[in-house]
């Protein structure tokens, strides 16, 4: 209290001098112990109202409100969790006011100490102002691992992140803050200065048992609750812990080589020898994939699942094999499609594969399919242009690509997109397996490769609304049946229970029609779905077991009886797996294997960039788990804990580098191999170079054909006239369905794009419009099916109309109804600018 009686007495009254050698040595002194007083008492004020704004700051984190009165109330909850904010306040206050004391002897000195205690002020209030944010997009407060891995994961989410702590509006709003605690610090701290020595003395006393009081009552809350390191954490402490406390960035440095024999592509590695010996002739004709939403293995009852949800699927176990060591390689729908689909692990970051380079030249299995005469086509529940996904299945060999938009359903439609939440639309899982049906049914002769791709179990599982009930008439005992308290997890099993439907009445179809017998049928989980097995759920939350070991089930009566493999795999390895049972070759651009290899090292790869940056491997029965934000190792024996449960890593005795290296050698080479990928795309000079367009147009004639210009870049190439069906509509429902049937028989129109080639823009000028008028037959009107750039389609979302009432575009094309345009929007060559 030596400091704080000194700041307290520093007003005293001085006795009087006697002389003028006495008079000037007081002087000085008095002066010393003014400046001291006023300067330690602006800090304490200035380091009270500190306080008070970061606590603030915390019950944004910790209790985040939409309205202001809610916000208000939750200050109290923030102060309360301020505990570590407290400690460092405190310990930077006392700092100060001890180095004031020992340097008020000296101006400059003091001021020195003075402006580093302002500038930490500073620095406190940005970093915990950004920290809101930060928390928000990162899960944690930023780290020095953010810094060592941002680049080498490519992982953009520590920058977006910060994008968002430092907008424009929040700036001004942390101008303002720093600018109200830095007044209200002064003016405080110059209203305490004109108080009696007694005052003063009283006020700090009560100043140190209210700090000391908010000290024990924060802590105890802090520990009490429970509250989350992440949430409660002083973000300045927490990145110098970080820094200085943890080995990871030795780790990441450790050379790992050339690229990883583990994940080596097919060009890259030597022939290998299958250990399946399928019947002679091979009996299998057809491909179905029925590619489940959020479904890990243990909710399947052939992988051990204890709710009676999947009748249909168990029917068929006879029939089967299964495949019981089978991971995705990240808990996320398009990083499996991407996967599932190339035979290819995904670029290690933030960004998918299909969000990223939708556009990169891949080969796909539906690609090889469709050269060997497969029909191909994906029907998806949900909304395709999820993280462009309907981009990246463009160009894929794929004949029919249909999501909820182009179906037509009994049932409506379920409406969870936001304008924040977008893409987020479904339909029932039994609408979807109506359209493939009717898809498979059509054209007999020739083989098909099929994907359905259910979405009802993806959260948040909405069983319980009518649609639900409506339902009910297209499957057999579907109903939603209490199996567990729990309504979300309830939910969720209510809806897994349909999507087990939709796989029963797709395979009675494929029964009926003669063809389940020379139909592979491959059942697996895009990802698994977590119920608090760890602390967390849903899916993207961790690599535990629950978020990614998923259900893989082969059937076909011809091949298989009742059988489980145990091949540690991943969805990479599930196309390899197909094409061995058709007994075609693998694309050299595949890492995959086939399960059947009998070169197959026992290894597979996963990762999650959303909870910090998490990396894994399982090795046979051994898996690990690395937090390469936070430098946390978890290994565990899943043949002996498969909940993981017990961590075997021990700082002192495991050897780090070697579980890690596995890791290391993995993130290394698949960086460097799809660097090289997109390289070798934007080098290409012909693939930038666009030769040729492509128009399918279709029309209805009235008194002429339907017209239109094409224009390149504000080019004129050239006028099409388009041989239409004859208009005799005279209403407008009329005129959609002429105009429909019209677009049945689109033909082709070819255009030179030599003159322009590389166009940021093309434009289609419909300019002939005719109409005999209200109630009269025909209508003069034009439909343009699709537009290719080099053989390659141009996506929807690349497509406007210039005003609403010209026309309009959907999955179908675009129809017009009056004169105007069309527009697509460039690049339309992928990486070329």
């Amino acid at each position: 209290m030596g400091n704080l009686m000194s700041i307290g007495g520093g007003m005293g009254s001085a006795s009087r001098s006697e002389g003028g050698q006495t008079g000037s040595r007081t002087k000085p002194a008095l002066t010393q112990e003014l400046r001291f007083t006023r300067t330690s008492l602006r800090v304490i004020c200035t380091s009270l109202w500190l306080w008070l704004l970061l606590g603030i700051y915390r019950a944004v984190i910790v209790d985040p409100q939409t309205t202001f009165q809610g916000g208000l109330a939750s200050i109290p909850m923030g102060l309360a969790a301020s505990y570590y904010d407290l400690i460092l306040i405190t310990s930077v206050t006392a700092a100060t006011l001890i180095l004031l004391f020992l340097t008020k002897s000296s101006r400059l000195a003091s001021a020195a100490v003075a402006s580093l205690f302002y500038l930490v002020v500073l620095v406190s209030l940005g970093w915990g102002f950004a920290n809101i944010n930060l928390v928000k997009m990162l899960g944690e407060p930023f780290t020095f691992h953010w810094l060592v891995y941002g680049d080498f994961l490519q992982n953009a989410d520590a920058k977006s992140a910060m994008g968002d702590a430092l907008n424009v509006r929040d700036a001004a709003i942390l101008f303002g803050s720093i600018v109200l605690v830095l007044a209200l610090g002064y003016a405080a701290g110059s209203l305490c200065q004109r108080l009696s020595s007694a005052g003063r003395k009283r006020f700090l006393i009560a100043v140190v048992l209210c700090v000391g009081a908010a000290l024990v009552g924060s802590g105890y809350h802090v520990r009490a609750q429970s509250l989350p390191a992440s949430k409660v954490d002083n973000p300045i402490v927490y990145f110098a812990q970080s820094a200085w406390f943890s080995s990871t960035p030795v780790t990441f440095a450790m050379s790992a080589g050339g690229n990883d024999p583990d994940v080596a592509s097919v060009g890259e590695r030597p022939a290998e020898t299958s250990s399946l010996k399928a019947p002679t002739p091979n009996p299998i004709k057809n491909v179905l994939i029925f590619l489940m939403e959020s479904v890990p293995s243990k909710y399947i009852e052939t992988f051990g699942g204890q709710y009676p949800i999947t009748p249909n699927i168990k029917s068929y176990a006879g029939d089967s094999i299964r495949f019981d060591k089978i991971y995705a390689h990240a808990p996320s729908t398009h990083y499996s499609i991407f996967s599932l689909l190339t035979s290819m692990y995904n670029d290690i970051s933030f960004y998918g594969m299909t969000a990223k380079y939708p556009y990169l030249p891949l080969e796909t299995i539906s690609n090889a399919l469709s050269k060997h005469n497969f029909r191909t086509g994906f029907f998806w529940s949900a909304d395709s242009r999820f993280q462009r996904v309907d981009e990246f299945l463009l160009n894929k060999g794929l004949d029919v690509i249909q999501d909820y938009r182009g179906q037509k359903c009994a049932t409506p439609t379920f409406k969870l997109s936001t304008e924040q939440w977008k893409n987020m639309d479904y339909n029932s899982d039994l609408c979807t397996a109506q359209m493939i049906i009717d898809w498979m049914r059509k054209d007999p002769q020739k083989p098909f490769f099929g994907i359905m791709f259910t979405a009802m179990t993806h959260y948040p599982y909405i069983t319980g609304s009518p649609m639900f009930s409506n339902m009910v008439p297209s499957a057999k005992d579907i109903g939603p049946v209490r199996y567990v308290d729990d309504e979300k997890f309830n939910a969720y099993l209510n809806a897994l229970k349909v999507g087990d439907a939709a796989f029963g009445e797709i395979l009675d179809s494929l029964k009926q029609s003669g063809k389940l017998d020379s139909t592979l049928v491959v059942v697996l989980g895009d990802h698994g779905e977590a119920f608090g097995e760890h602390g967390d759920y849903v899916h993207a939350t961790a690599i535990y077991d629950e978020n990614v070991h998923i259900p893989l089930i082969m059937i076909n009566k011809h091949l298989f009886h009742d059988e489980v493999a145990h091949p540690v795999g991943g969805i990479i390895d599930i196309a390899p797996t197909i094409m061995d049972i058709l007994g075609l070759p693998l694309p050299e651009q595949w890492q995959g294997r086939s399960l059947f290899s009998e070169q197959r090292p026992n290894r597979t790869f996963f990762f999650n960039p959303w909870a910090g940056s998490l990396l894994g491997y399982r090795d046979n029965d051994r898996k690990v788990i690395f937090n390469a934000t936070t430098g946390r190792v978890e290994e565990y024996d899943l043949k002996a804990d498969p909940g993981e449960k017990t961590n075997l890593f021990n700082e002192g005795s495991s050897d780090r580098t070697a579980l890690l290296q596995p890791i290391a050698g993995w993130v290394q080479s698949q960086k460097r191999r799809i660097a090289t990928l997109v390289a070798n795309a934007a080098g290409d000079a012909g693939h930038c170079t666009a030769t040729s367009l492509e128009i399918d147009a279709a029309g209805t004639d009235y008194q002429g054909q339907p017209r239109f210009d094409v224009f390149a870049d504000g080019k004129r190439l050239g006028e099409i006239a388009v041989q239409g069906k004859e208009s005799k509509a005279s209403t407008g429902e009329q005129r959609v369905a002429e105009l429909t049937e019209a677009a049945v028989e689109a033909q082709p129109f070819h255009i030179d794009l030599s003159g322009v080639p590389n166009p940021k823009t093309i434009e289609i000028r419909y300019v002939n419009d005719e109409w005999a008028g209200d109630g009269r037959p025909g209508d003069r009107n034009l439909f343009i099916k699709s537009i290719k750039v080099n053989g390659q389609l141009v996506p929807n979302s690349k497509l406007h109309v210039d005003e609403q009432s010209h026309g309009y575009t959907d999955d179908s094309g675009t129809a017009m109804y009056t004169n105007g345009s069309l527009w697509g929007s460039g690049p339309f060559i992928e990486g070329c600018m």
